[in-house]
Order: structure tokens, then C-alpha cells, then sequence
């Protein structure tokens, strides 16, 4: 225990050359019954269906997003691609052949817009067992999505691999202006050039990038000194708990630490200082969903919203709760 506080105190010192990497794994129609400057300790986060709600069926389908939504999730996460024609389309790995019943690996961006429809984006999750019937489970653009839900609140991610980052933001950010969305999405990416490109945009909500979030957490951290200011203040999104490495440089070398980060009541305080919004990510179980309540966040990422009516107390009495 002594070694580590002392390697925190150390870490603390910005002249050092400290570094930390992250160990990676592979409101116009608002439904969100909180204002978004709401900061009222002990309400229920928000809860965010991951990929439309991942492990409840086929993600990023309409289906799944439809079924995500009469089980109660207040907001959508989606991923977005862009396809070989330009059109934004959603799907999150960069091989189709991951979750479709394509068989050879194929880039989203290889195939056009209307090609992409008449994949089976359930062939995965399905285990081929079922077959698309009336192609219900296709990969849908971001304009079938925004149109079809059209009271919605949605998270867009982008994940395309291998877009041009001006192409790829003026092609979403049409979509999302020719479908009066503007107030009701907001945009995220792990990628830094896409996320500043998207704030050139004056029109697009955009999430703080993940170097601006780590920033502040890690000062936090390791300085004991909150480095948000209100004139950061924004949208935030990281996972609940996080894998890190801690980089040292010295003049003959580097020193690396592993470890693993967890959210504390002292990290939403330095943020709550600067009125941002924070968002966790992989919250997956009853003992996480209570602490991130614990610790007032707005809203929370889930990948069963099946699984997440289950969480209060007032609804585990449902059906669907029993044994779980």
C-alpha cells in the first residue's frame, strides 16, 4: 500500500512526462424525464440502450430498438458507418461478415446503402437459426432510424474505419438536419479527428473527446486537484470501471503500471463543479446500476434494457424478474 501512494505522489508531477493509455477491449423532442441540468443525487440515471440494446436482439436494427423502447430505455446508442455510396448506415464492426450472413470479409464501405438493406443483420445473433423474415432485421440508414422514431433521443457513435472525417461528418450531419434532429442526437466517436471535425459543425451536440474526459479524471486522480472548469463543461462519456496503464518517462527509459479505474464520489464532484453531463458506460449489473446511482449520474449505457427494468426495487416484482 505504501508503494502505491508513493507512485501516486510521484504521478502526480506533470514535468515527470506521465502518460496513461487505456488497455481497449476488443432535445426539441425530449423522452428523457429529467432536464438535462438536472442534478438531483438520488433519482434513477437515464437509461441508455447500447447499440439499441444489444443483448436483447440484433444490434442496431429497428426491431431491437422498437423492443428496447416499450422496455423503458430513455435514450439510444447507435453506431454508424458510412456505406460505399456515402450514406450513413448502422453497424459497428468493420467486417460484415461478423454479424451478417455474409460469408467472406467484406468492409461496410464496399458495399452501397441498398446492398447493405439486404443483408441479415440477425444472422449472428440468430445463429442462422431464424430466417429474416420480410427482411425485418436489415441494416438500416440513419435517416430510416431518425424517421421511424422520430420522438427519440439518440447517441450516435462513429465507427467507420476507413472515412474521410470531413466527408463522414457533413454526410451525418445532413441527415440529422434534414430530419429536424439536431436537438434530439448528439454525437460520440473513440476517434479524436472525428469528434473535432463534428465540432466544426455548429449545427451537431457533440461528447467531449475521450483525451479531454481522461484529462480531468486522471488529475483528478492522481493530483487530488479538479482540473474541469465551467469553461469545459459538456457532455461526458466513460465506462463505469476501465482497464488503464500508467506510462512514466524518464531520461533512460519508461516505467508501466497497470490497473484498473472505477468512478469515485471526489470524480462526479470535479466534473458537477463545471455543470457537465455524465454518461457511464457498461453498467451491466444490479450492483453496478446502484452504485452509479450512488453516485448521480445522469445516465447510464446498458446492453439489456430487459435486464435494467429489473434494477429498482419498485420493478422486481415484474415476470421477467424472477430468478434473475
Amino acid at each position: 500500500m505504501k508503494k502505491f501512494k508513493i507512485l501516486l505522489f510521484v504521478l502526480m508531477f506533470n514535468h515527470l512526462g506521465v502518460a496513461f493509455s487505456e488497455t481497449l477491449a476488443n432535445e426539441t423532442y425530449p423522452i428523457s424525464p429529467y432536464n438535462s441540468n438536472d442534478k438531483i443525487k438520488n433519482r434513477n440515471p437515464l437509461i441508455i440502450a447500447h447499440r439499441g440494446g444489444t443483448a436483447d436482439g440484433p444490434e442496431n436494427t429497428i426491431p431491437t430498438i422498437e423492443s428496447s423502447m416499450q422496455r423503458g430505455a430513455h435514450i439510444i446508442w447507435i453506431t454508424v458507418q458510412l456505406s460505399k455510396d456515402g450514406i450513413p448506415v448502422l453497424y459497428r464492426p468493420s467486417d460484415l461478415s461478423a454479424l451478417t450472413n455474409l460469408t467472406k470479409s467484406t468492409k461496410v464501405s464496399a458495399m452501397t446503402a441498398k446492398e447493405l438493406a439486404s443483408l441479415d443483420a440477425s444472422y449472428s445473433f440468430f445463429k442462422g437459426k431464424t430466417s429474416n423474415i420480410g427482411n425485418l432485421y436489415k441494416i438500416p440508414t440513419l435517416k430510416d432510424v431518425l424517421v421511424k422514431f422520430p420522438h427519440t433521443e439518440f447517441f450516435i457513435d462513429l465507427k467507420s474505419p476507413d472515412a474521410e472525417a470531413k466527408e463522414y461528418i457533413r454526410n451525418v450531419a445532413d441527415v440529422i438536419e434534414q430530419t429536424d434532429s439536431i436537438d434530439r442526437t448528439r454525437i460520440y466517436s473513440t476517434s479524436e479527428t472525428y469528434i473535432n471535425a463534428a465540432k466544426s459543425h455548429s449545427s451537431l451536440n457533440v461528447f467531449k473527446s475521450r483525451a479531454e474526459t481522461r484529462d480531468v479524471l486522471f488529475g483528478s486522480k492522481l493530483s487530488n486537484q479538479c482540473k474541469a472548469t465551467s469553461g469545459q463543461s459538456g457532455w461526458h462519456a466513460f465506462e463505469l470501471t476501465r482497464n488503464v496503464e500508467v506510462v512514466e518517462h524518464f531520461m533512460l527509459g519508461e516505467g508501466r503500471t497497470k490497473a484498473t479505474f472505477r468512478w469515485s464520489k471526489d470524480d462526479l464532484s470535479c466534473f458537477d463543479n463545471a455543470n457537465n453531463n455524465i454518461v457511464l458506460i457498461g453498467v451491466n449489473s444490479l450492483e453496478d446500476y446502484q452504485y452509479a446511482k450512488s453516485l448521480g449520474v445522469y445516465a447510464i449505457m446498458v446492453d439489456s434494457p430487459k435486464a435494467a427494468q429489473c434494477y429498482e426495487s419498485s420493478t422486481q416484482k415484474l415476470d421477467i424478474c424472477e430468478g434473475s
